[in-house]
């Protein structure tokens, strides 16, 4: 009885492991990596929005992270020779609907080389994310563009390409959804935003303040 114990635990445990480094690699696979060299060294980015895929009002923000990358394989933040960059100090520029916001980007508890900073989506659109700092010594600035739902992803791109003095990107690939609307998701009513709300709000105000007029 105590070797079926044992073994059940086993069984379990091995199906929890690889359970949790499929989230992981899900995860991973839904940002966009770019490998740029940044003075003489090589810096391999994942960056993509928090807790994808996100819906409006969601609790989401822009995440990435940072690893010096595996020499034979460096477009793969998952290789055996890939290693987290600690320490650095990372903001991120967040364009949306017309409209910009600066965040610091914090260190990921828990998650060596991740940086993060949170915000909550309140409309449908296309999101932006300029993510700069101080990288070796050297100015480091780019934008990253969230993709469309069901836009299919671009193939591996390996040119070369100037971002900025001592920046220059040696690859690209992937990328990550834009924030959508729950829209059919919503149930059994029909899902009002907050920002939708405040719209009607404001709507009804304003046609109040028309019909109380002498």
């Amino acid at each position: 009885m105590k070797n079926r114990n044992l073994v059940l635990y086993s069984v379990v445990s091995t199906s929890m492991v690889l359970i949790l480094v499929s989230i992981g690699i899900d995860s991973v696979s839904a940002h966009e990596r770019r490998l740029y060299t940044i003075g003489d060294q090589d810096y391999l980015f994942v960056v993509g929005s928090m807790n994808e895929p996100v819906y409006v009002d969601d609790r989401s923000g822009v995440v990435a992270t940072v690893s010096s990358p595996d020499p034979t394989d460096p477009m793969n933040s998952q290789a055996n020779g890939t290693r987290p960059v600690e320490g650095l100090t990372l903001k991120a520029d967040v364009s949306a609907g017309g409209k910009n916001m600066t965040l610091d980007l914090e260190p990921t508890f828990g998650e060596v080389g991740s940086y993060e900073a949170v915000f909550y989506p309140t409309i449908a659109t296309t999101y932006n994310y300029t993510v700069y700092g101080d990288i070796n010594g050297i100015t480091f600035r780019d934008t990253f563009t969230c993709r469309p739902t069901g836009e299919s992803e671009p193939a591996q791109d390996n040119s070369t390409v100037t971002i900025s003095e001592g920046v220059t990107r040696i690859g690209q690939s992937g990328g990550f959804g834009c924030i959508e609307s729950r829209g059919d998701l919503s149930f059994p009513e029909q899902y009002v935003s907050n920002y939708e709300l405040q719209q009607m709000i404001n709507d009804f105000r304003g046609s109040s303040n028309l019909t109380s007029s002498p």
